[in-house]
C-alpha cells in the first residue's frame, strides 16, 4: 500500500476535507506550492485561489480565500476563514455576508443598550454625589441642584 498524505481543510464553520490524498497543490502568497509525501515542514500564508488534491484516480478542487497552510509529518492542514467547493463558494460568501449584517445590527443594538446603561449609571452616581453633598451640608433627602431657590421646590434628576 502506498503511503498517503493526510489533508485537512478547516473553516470556522465546518471541515471541508479530512482524508488521505496523493498530493496537494495550493496558492500561497509566495506562489503555488505542491506537496507530496516526505515534504519538508513549513507554514505558508495562503492567497485566494484553488486548492487541488488527488485521491486515487480523482482530482478534486476547493476554493480557498486566504488563510494558512501547515505541512508537518506528511499532514497538510489548511485553515481558512472562507473556503468551499467551487459550485458552492458564491452561496457561502452570501451566507457569510448575511451573517455579518445580522451581527452588525445586533452589535449596534447592544452598543445602544450599553449607552443607556451607562447613562443610568451616571445618573445614579450623580444622585449619590448630590446625596453626599446634602449630608455634608446637614440636610438629608435633598437632591436639588438649585440651592438658590427660596420657594422650597426641588428638581429631580
Amino acid at each position: 500500500m502506498d503511503k498517503k498524505l493526510r489533508l485537512r481543510v478547516l473553516t470556522p464553520y465546518n471541515s471541508l476535507c479530512d482524508r488521505e490524498v496523493d498530493y496537494v497543490i495550493f496558492r500561497s502568497k509566495e506562489g503555488d506550492a505542491g506537496i507530496q509525501i516526505g515534504h519538508e515542514p513549513f507554514t505558508a500564508a495562503l492567497d485566494e485561489g484553488l486548492l487541488a488534491y488527488r485521491a486515487g484516480s480523482e482530482v478534486h478542487t476547493l476554493v480557498v480565500l486566504g488563510g494558512v497552510a501547515s505541512v508537518l509529518d506528511d499532514e497538510v492542514t489548511v485553515f481558512s476563514e472562507i473556503a468551499d467547493h467551487p459550485d458552492r463558494i458564491k452561496q457561502t460568501i452570501n451566507e457569510l455576508a448575511r451573517n455579518k449584517s445580522v451581527l452588525a445590527k445586533e452589535e449596534q443594538k447592544g452598543s445602544m443598550d450599553i449607552q443607556i446603561m451607562e447613562l443610568g449609571l451616571r445618573r445614579a452616581l450623580v444622585r449619590i454625589d448630590v446625596s453626599a453633598y446634602s449630608i455634608i451640608k446637614g440636610r438629608t433627602g435633598v437632591t436639588n441642584f438649585d440651592e438658590g431657590k427660596r420657594d422650597g421646590s426641588r428638581r429631580g434628576i
